[in-house]
């Protein structure tokens, strides 16, 4: 292995001020994208990537973008720090905003990305199961036989395939997130458990529902570190649809959670720990949520 502090090959080092330029270059066998660098810079140092290409996209005045009107969009090049002092986000996206400020240091949320995060597709990627209830879409673009940039949009939910893996082609880019506006008599919340603050989620949950007075109209809910990718889970939330909000009569049904979720031993928990807890988490998570959608909660 070598010395981490020191990037040990030769690359070429691009800058385009232009998406299509981008793009371009992404054509080239061998380009890796470069917008905060937290995960990529290790990956080179420690030899796990050895790119021909670097195309930095910092920029690129259209990823910058971060909006907060009719609903929440985040551009590629958006710093988690930038989300995490963002007074909207805190109040309207509070599941959102408990993830990302839960991710690493301040030093790495000075540097590192939201869409960073999503594409490095780590299990336990803490910004991913918030989003996933929050109804989250990801913009990709990529070049056309006819060199136009083409668009998809995707639930961020199907952009994941395994650990370290989406859908995303070596040829495109994952240029913004987009998060529908809360409606009235909803909330959502995010928690984990990790060994200490900053590391990474031994298992986490979180929560989006629509209340009707006493009663859980809709509810999502997704796990993190419980599984090959972060995960919904259905059959505890149909389960808990149209039920009263009652912690002791819907003990029952949060205990479903444990056949939602496939955690596996691993450095920093064992999967019989996860199964363990995954009720436990998503009781106090719902609660909050709950409480956040106006409800009134009941010890």
């Amino acid at each position: 292995m070598n010395d981490t502090k020191y990037i040990g090959i030769e690359f070429n080092y691009y800058r385009p001020e232009s998406l299509k330029a981008v793009l371009e270059k992404l054509k080239e066998d061998g380009s890796k994208i470069l917008a905060g660098g937290t995960d990529l810079l290790v990956r080179i140092k420690t030899d796990m990537e050895k790119p021909k290409n670097i195309v930095e996209i910092t920029g690129v005045k259209e990823l910058s973008v971060l909006e907060t009107n009719n609903e929440l969009i985040i551009g590629a090049v958006v710093k988690l720090f930038e989300i995490e002092k963002n007074d909207t986000i805190r109040k309207m996206y509070p599941s959102l905003y408990e993830a990302v400020k839960s991710i690493g240091g301040k030093q790495i949320r000075n540097m590192a990305t939201l869409t960073g995060n999503l594409c490095n597709a780590s299990p336990g990627a803490d910004s991913a199961p918030p989003l996933i209830v929050l109804g989250a879409n990801v913009e990709i673009k990529t070049l056309n036989e006819k060199s136009e940039i083409a668009r998809r949009l995707i639930p961020l939910e199907d952009f994941f395939t395994g650990p370290g893996k989406t859908i995303l082609g070596a040829k495109e880019i994952l240029t913004k997130v987009i998060v529908p506006k809360p409606q009235e008599n909803t909330g959502s919340a995010f928690k984990k458990i990790a060994r200490v603050n900053l590391d990474i989620s031994k298992i986490s949950c979180a929560v989006f529902l629509e209340r009707k007075e006493r009663v859980i109209k809709e509810i999502r809910i997704a796990v993190g570190a419980a599984a090959a990718t972060p995960v919904r889970a259905y059959q505890t939330e149909k389960a808990l649809t149209g039920k009263e909000y009652d912690l002791t009569k819907i003990q029952k049904n949060l205990a479903l959670i444990e056949s939602d979720i496939s955690p596996i031993t691993d450095v920093r928990s064992t999967a019989e720990y996860r199964k363990e807890v995954a009720p436990i988490l998503l009781k106090d998570t719902l609660k909050l949520a709950w409480e956040r959608a106006g409800g009134e909660v009941l010890i």
